[in-house]
């Protein structure tokens, strides 16, 4: 192979990411402004549209990986600022690359590392942590369920969240769910608010208290709900994190016409730093009552990935259980 035509063609890992991390991102984007028109037009997409919303969004979090680990090794080979490489073609009277423009693409994505912890929720139950003022990550949460014959696993419903930091150990966020294929979406926007109302670094204490409102807007049972928790995190110093709270469900929420309340827990522990387990389960009968472990991992040091397997707490032996996958994004 001609090494200088190789050279010539700019297909460098920066490259590629760059490519994946844009149109892992438009493909979000896409995806749910079409799955967003759905409550605007009062109509259901045209099945094969619906697909393509669905394979737009779920195609984020493979492009989304794959831009992280090329971001990863770039940056693992040492190169000359952009502003050097634009000076550099100029001289030599050369338009600038598609490197240049990958890298000026991707500056949002190259900044310093940050924690692992750094997210909204652990799996499903809330993580103890908060953005800080000004911060901004988002979520994209897929779930895949075991059809009836237990062969395969397929695609059953996603969950894009935001959240932002405003400061005074707040954060909050929007989430939007009830997104299921196949079958009738139930999408329900779900405004978050998450306090930190006490932190110790030095014992490794927070509590934390946050409310989750439920507005349905697309085949409505009912016209609103909350959720409500207040939990205790306790932090040692080998990195393991450790978290118990109580919750309230009000009616219709996760039980048909009814109100249900009980315990969160959560576990945490850091294995790398980039590399780590955790579980979380919500006691109870009811929609939410789940147990799930996992991994998560960091790619690159502003996109976290999520795999667990949720376990219900009841009918486990006839099919409540599924994969869940997620990825997550922090923006700055």
């Amino acid at each position: 192979m001609d090494k200088g035509r190789t050279k010539r063609s700019g297909w460098t890992w920066g490259v590629i990411g760059g490519i994946c991390g844009f149109v892992g991102i438009l493909a979000a984007l896409l995806g749910g402004l079409l799955t967003a028109s759905t409550w605007v037009l009062g109509a259901e997409l045209h099945p094969w549209l619906q697909n393509f919303a669905t394979a737009l969004l779920l195609s984020t979090i493979p492009l989304l990986i794959i831009a992280g680990y090329c971001l990863d090794w770039m940056e693992r080979v040492p190169k000359k600022s952009v502003t050097e490489k634009v000076r550099h073609e100029e001289r030599e009277n050369k338009p600038t690359s598609h490197r240049t423009v990958a890298a000026v693409l991707l500056l949002t994505f190259c900044a310093a590392p940050v924690d692992l912890r750094v997210q909204q929720t652990i799996f499903n139950v809330p993580s103890s942590d908060v953005l800080d003022q000004g911060k901004v990550y988002g979520e994209l949460d897929a779930t895949f369920k075991p059809n009836n014959s237990d062969a395969l696993n397929r695609f059953s419903s996603f969950v894009p969240r935001v959240v932002v930091g405003t400061g005074g150990r707040v954060e909050v966020g929007l989430n939007i769910t009830g997104n299921i294929n196949p079958g009738p979406d139930s999408t329900t926007l779900v405004p978050a608010i998450k306090w930190k109302a006490y932190a110790n670094e030095e014992s490794g204490v927070s509590i934390v208290i946050g409310d989750n409102a439920f507005i349905p807007v697309r085949n409505k049972s009912y016209d609103f709900g909350n959720y409500v928790y207040a939990q205790i995190s306790k932090s040692f110093k080998s990195g393991t994190r450790l978290t118990a709270g109580g919750y309230h469900f009000s009616d219709h929420v996760v039980a048909a016409n009814a109100q249900r309340a009980g315990r969160q827990f959560g576990f945490e522990q850091p294995i790398t730093s980039r590399f780590g387990v955790a579980a979380d389960w919500y006691t109870g009968k009811h929609a939410a009552g789940y147990f799930t472990p996992g991994i998560n991992f960091k790619p690159h040091p502003r996109v976290t990935g999520y795999v667990g397997y949720s376990i219900g707490n009841t009918n486990a032996s006839n099919g409540n259980h599924f994969v869940y996958t997620a990825i997550g994004i922090n923006f700055n």
